[in-house]
């Protein structure tokens, strides 16, 4: 594993752990130690409840003597639902919005966040999430978030904080009273071996734990594609092509009764290409019923879902939702934490390597079948127009790729549908009114790229 202090220096943390796995002794060692800043922590918990608590810490270990001078802590009033049910939570955020901005402390705490809400608040969490990571990063400051798994709000935090934090840290203890922690990085999918803490009176080591195994890569990664509803065009194709990896197995079905009969094989995954209806809801609830443990990953063929219905896929088990108009590098990247294996990201990565702007056509072929041998998904396609084209000296994107001619603009977009392209045309239709799109090309096309290239 990397340096401990690289693999935490980002900007936004979630820890969990239980009320006594030592999530606040981990903090101070954040705070003392790795981050060497002062922290405000806003906390939910009574001020002589948490002085306490930081007293305690003081005495118990010689490194933490100074702990309440390295914090500023701020406490809900014990009226906090009264004032929220008055004012909401924008009021919340505004008053968090000015002490963050005014201090100088360079860290902040969220202590026991999911006390902030009672469990009809549940779609705040998701604003205030985001919200207070925007800020934070708007005034250079870390933000840590505290969460009891415990908690009937924690799943749905969890679920917010896959989307919006770099790093989580789960904290738990064992039958020798241990303290082992899970690092996972979120923005890289990747996940680091158990690891279990000890702090001593002078001393905090970070060890790999004994009882680790090693992950196999040889693992086979079983991927269910329940197909609900006819209504999602080439989605079972560009499922198909996607998770053509090595260690990997695709099966489909379409009822809920092919479903069942393949549940003996635990899938890792299952995704439901669906309808909104109470059937679809029920059959994702009995899905999870069936497989506890398996992620569940749901599209919906409308662009637009209400919070209501989004709620219901959650309740009955769903664990991501996306509309019809999602953003396929998204889906990809939520597949990737569902299968726990960055199985997309290693293929980009082995792609051949060239400049955003093309030489030839040559290497727009070249990158073209590299993308086809690894399956990553890519749409290719040509502006032409009666008026020369400018020369371009930039793509726009990381991962798009222009060859140009003069009267011709030749473009391999990776990660991108075609539904998508609409934005890279709207660029040049101000200065050329008579844009002519040539075939539009996508792995799962029957005719050659070539030929559509003509």
């Amino acid at each position: 594993m990397q340096n401990i202090s690289e693999v935490l220096d980002v900007h936004s943390i979630i820890i969990d752990g239980n009320s006594k796995s030592g999530k606040m002794t981990f903090l101070s060692y954040l705070i003392n130690f790795l981050y060497k800043n002062k922290a405000i922590i806003f906390t939910t918990q009574e001020s002589y409840l948490f002085k306490r608590r930081l007293g305690a810490l003081s005495q118990q270990f010689t490194q933490f003597l100074d702990i309440e001078s390295s914090v500023t802590p701020y406490y809900l009033k014990d009226n906090w639902h009264i004032v929220k049910q008055k004012y909401g939570y924008e009021f919340l955020i505004k008053e968090l919005e000015h002490i963050i901005a005014t201090s100088d402390e360079k860290i902040v705490v969220m202590h026991r966040f999911g006390e902030f809400f009672e469990f009809q608040d549940r779609y705040e969490i998701e604003n205030i999430y985001k919200a207070l990571t925007k800020l934070t990063l708007l005034h250079d400051k870390k933000i840590i978030f505290l969460v009891n798994n415990k908690n009937e709000n924690y799943e749905y935090i969890n679920h917010v904080a896959e989307e919006f934090s770099d790093v989580s840290i789960s904290i738990k203890s064992n039958e020798s009273n241990e303290r082992l922690i899970n690092i996972k990085n979120i923005l890289q999918n990747q996940e680091y071996p158990l690891m279990n803490y000890k702090i001593t009176q002078n001393n905090f080591s970070l060890d790999y734990h004994k009882a680790n195994q090693a992950v196999t890569e040889n693992k086979v990664k079983n991927i269910l594609i329940a197909e609900l509803d006819t209504a999602h065009d080439n989605m079972k194709e560009i499922f198909g092509y996607i998770l053509n990896k090595p260690n990997f197995s695709v099966k489909y079905a379409n009822c809920l009764q092919s479903i069942l009969q393949e549940v003996f094989i635990a899938p890792d995954v299952v995704v439901v290409l669906m309808q909104r209806s109470e059937e679809n809801f029920k059959t994702i609830q009995t899905i999870k019923e069936q497989l506890p443990n398996t992620k569940i990953v749901g599209i919906m063929d409308q662009d637009f879902i209400r919070s209501e219905d989004m709620q219901e896929a959650y309740d009955k088990g769903c664990d991501e939702l996306f509309a019809n108009n999602f953003a396929l590098e998204t889906l990809i990247l939520t597949m990737q934490k569902a299968a726990k294996v960055p199985f997309y990201s290693d293929a980009i990565e082995l792609l051949p390597k060239y400049n955003n702007i093309l030489n030839n056509f040559d290497e727009f072929r070249e990158l073209a079948k590299g993308c086809e041998k690894l399956s990553v998904f890519f749409t290719a396609f040509s502006i032409e127009s009666k008026i020369k084209f400018k020369k371009v000296k930039t793509s726009g994107r990381n991962n798009d790729y222009l060859f140009q001619t003069d009267y011709k603009l030749y473009y391999l977009v990776i990660n991108t549908m075609p539904k998508d392209i609409k934005h890279i045309v709207k660029n040049y239709e101000d200065e050329h009114k008579d844009l002519v799109i040539n075939c539009i090309w996508e792995p799962i096309n029957n005719i050659s790229l070539e030929e559509c290239m003509k």
